[in-house]
């Protein structure tokens, strides 16, 4: 069954008999076809309405006295390229035929089988339904890339602004968050002069980006002690810094803990669990909290998660892992129950300890390959009986030299601490 045709059609029909225009007029009113037509019978009268009548479909017959359906599909083609043509004859060879389609005939029925003229009609339609849609679309994408091509300049340019004040803003958050770190570090007993302290620190802060997630304070805990506290934030750029921030304010806020590591972290790792759970994404930080009692000659400290910090005896040249007896605990900011101990070691005046986040081990060369802690503890090792700074330094400078002028990965903190000398009664 035929399915109806319900745009109303403008056909131009060359035809020189009556009696055929009527039985395919016919023919197509019994299909369905909505259509008004203008019948002409020579090639001037083609000619003329091709222009004057606009057809949507041509229907030409084959033979006529003077003209024939070949000249009109050719002066259709010249005039009206998008407009279907159908032969229409009564008979004509298989060549003529396929040169007629060649030649850009839409379709080609014989008059003994007008039963097939709607189907070639709809056919014709959909083809240039399909064309058109096409056309819209192709018309559609242009005007669609023009926009964006106007779009993306006047983005450009809002994009240069903003970034211009971005990077002012991020200049700004990397000197705000340098001027967090410490500056100046307290000495033993208090109000000695630094030279004369017994504890001296050293640190380098290296970030890879304008601001860092990485990040370390030094604290007094007592006349006697001091505490260092080193934190890697997961990730990098702005969010890790803004984590890093609330470290620093969770310390502050958690001051009357600083001389029980453990505990220190365990409510550290619940109140930030406890931010993190209104934000509804995953963040967590390592992070490792030593205190150094040189009153006691005892160094008490946890870990979560955070690389282990070295201990160096430098008379001895031996460098040992700082770790907990069944390893760290998780990182902070994952399980809101987790509780950290603290465990303690013994010091001895002269003793070295450093404390870093994993970037400074975990550096590539061209290679792919990775710096290591064993690079890192031989590194140290080697350099055992150099001041703190020069081998801090040296160490940071082999490290460089090993990723061959790469740019490190991550963001790098190292701080060292030498017990120059013990107290035997609080200062």
């Amino acid at each position: 069954m035929n399915t109806p045709i319900q745009t109303r059609l403008r056909i131009l029909s060359l035809e020189d008999s009556a009696t055929d225009e009527e039985l395919i007029l016919r023919e197509l009113k019994s299909g369905g076809v909505d259509f008004v037509s203008q019948r002409v019978e020579t090639g001037e009268d083609f000619e003329r309405e091709i222009v004057a009548f606009h057809p949507d479909l041509i229907l030409a017959d084959y033979k006529l006295p003077n003209f024939n359906g070949a000249r009109a599909l050719a002066l259709a083609r010249e005039r009206c390229p998008d407009t279907p043509v159908i032969v229409i004859s009564g008979a004509v060879g298989e060549e003529t035929a396929v040169e007629l389609l060649k030649n850009g005939a839409t379709d080609f029925v014989l008059k003994d089988r007008l039963g097939r003229l709607v189907p070639a009609v709809q056919r014709a339609l959909r083809e240039v339904a399909e064309r058109d849609a096409r056309r819209k679309a192709e018309a559609d994408l242009r005007s669609l890339n023009e926009q964006l091509e106007r779009r993306v300049v006047e983005r450009t340019r809002e994009l240069w602004e903003k970034n211009s004040i971005m990077e002012e803003d991020l200049d700004m958050a990397r000197e705000l968050q340098v001027a967090f770190l410490p500056h100046q570090f307290p000495t033993l007993p208090r109000g000695a002069e630094p030279s004369a302290s017994a504890v001296k620190f050293c640190s380098i802060f290296h970030p890879t980006s304008s601001v860092s997630g990485d990040f370390y304070n030094v604290v007094r805990v007592s006349d006697n002690a001091v505490g260092v506290f080193i934190c890697d934030v997961m990730g990098h750029g702005v969010r890790a810094a803004l984590v890093t921030a609330m470290m620093r304010t969770l310390e502050e806020q958690l001051s009357e803990l600083a001389g029980d590591p453990g505990a220190l972290l365990t409510e550290m790792n619940r109140s930030l669990r406890g931010i993190l759970r209104q934000l509804g994404t995953t963040l967590f930080t390592t992070a490792c909290y030593v205190i150094v009692d040189v009153a006691s000659g005892q160094l008490r400290f946890s870990n979560a998660a955070h690389p282990s910090p070295l201990l160096v005896h430098a008379g001895a040249g031996g460098v040992e892992s700082i770790t907990p007896p069944r390893g760290a605990g998780p990182a902070l900011g994952l399980f809101e129950e987790s509780k950290y101990l603290t465990h303690e070691c013994s010091l001895a005046a002269g003793d070295l300890i450093l404390a870093f986040t994993d970037g400074l081990f975990e550096v590539e060369n061209g290679m792919a390959e990775p710096f290591s802690i064993d690079r890192l503890c031989e590194a140290i090792r080697s350099r055992a009986s150099l001041p703190l700074p020069q081998l801090m330094q040296d160490v940071f400078s082999e490290v460089e030299h090993f990723a061959q002028g790469q740019e490190f990965s991550d963001d790098v903190c190292l701080i060292g601490m030498e017990i120059a000398h013990l107290q035997t009664s609080a200062a």
